[in-house]
């Protein structure tokens, strides 16, 4: 049986190579890693900015009548504005002269969170919903110095409020708030109107949150009738769990794939 000798490899030495193409190839690798370095900074700015839009969601949840709601609402304002400063100021400089586009993916988890958080509390204040308009206008600190808001990622932020909608209904549920519980359906059922009109069904994650906010107006349909029909049958201390855990609507705090 014979062997072939195996064919070495020979590597020229890097002097032997046009300048030119050293300097090109160079100049390459300095250019991604200048974009890694960025994206990964990006990425660490969304994260604290999802994770204190969550704490100002929670904090705003323990709202339980008009003199907390003052307090707790201001306070939300404050962090929200520390975190409009803080973290948003430092990811819009990051921004400067490049493509937002190219860093989207970065910050739009910590955009969609914020977003969420802004627009709960601007309803729990007056009942309204923020407009794309004022989201932008709070993301922007000169005419070159902003954080791009698309519309899909505003349309997704606003997809994720109706959960904290249907939480607000079923607290309000428990605590005997029966004009809250019903201003909040329809709030809720509108939102989720409006964002199935758009016949975006093609785009993978606003179809999932749809789903999810098709799951929370069914139930806080089911608290409403529980209130209307039940509600002087059952105490008010019980009917948030009446509401949430009958056999045919899952708890609220369910996560659905």
């Amino acid at each position: 049986m014979s062997t072939q000798p195996l064919a070495t490899q020979i590597v020229e030495p890097e002097e032997s190579f046009d300048p030119e193409i050293l300097s090109f190839f160079h100049d390459c690798s300095k250019k991604l890693d200048t974009h890694h370095d960025r994206y990964e900074r990006i990425v660490k700015l969304s994260r604290d900015i999802t994770i204190e839009s969550k704490r100002i969601i929670f904090l705003l949840h323990r709202v339980q009548d008009d003199a907390s709601k003052l307090k707790l609402t201001n306070e939300a304002e404050g962090k929200l504005q520390l975190v409009v400063n803080s973290s948003w100021n430092r990811l819009a400089k990051e921004l400067v002269g490049q493509d937002p586009h190219h860093y989207l993916r970065g910050y739009s988890p910590g955009l969609q969170e914020f977003i969420e958080a802004i627009s709960f509390l601007q309803f729990i204040r007056d009942g309204s919903l923020i407009t794309l308009e004022e989201v932008q206008s709070k993301l922007s600190y000169a005419e070159d110095l902003k954080v791009p808001v698309p519309v899909y990622e505003y349309l997704l932020g606003i997809a994720d409020l109706t959960g904290e909608l249907m939480r607000l209904c079923i607290n309000a549920v428990g605590r005997g708030e029966t004009q809250l519980v019903f201003n909040t359906c329809s709030s809720l059922r509108e939102v989720h109107e409006a964002l199935s009109s758009l016949n975006l069904g093609f785009q993978r994650e606003l179809k999932r949150k749809l789903q999810v906010s098709r799951q929370s107006l069914k139930k806080v349909e089911t608290a409403c009738y529980t209130v209307r029909v039940r509600g002087s049958e059952i105490p008010k201390e019980l009917l948030a769990a009446k509401a949430v855990l009958s056999d045919d609507n899952p708890t609220w705090n369910e996560e659905y794939d």
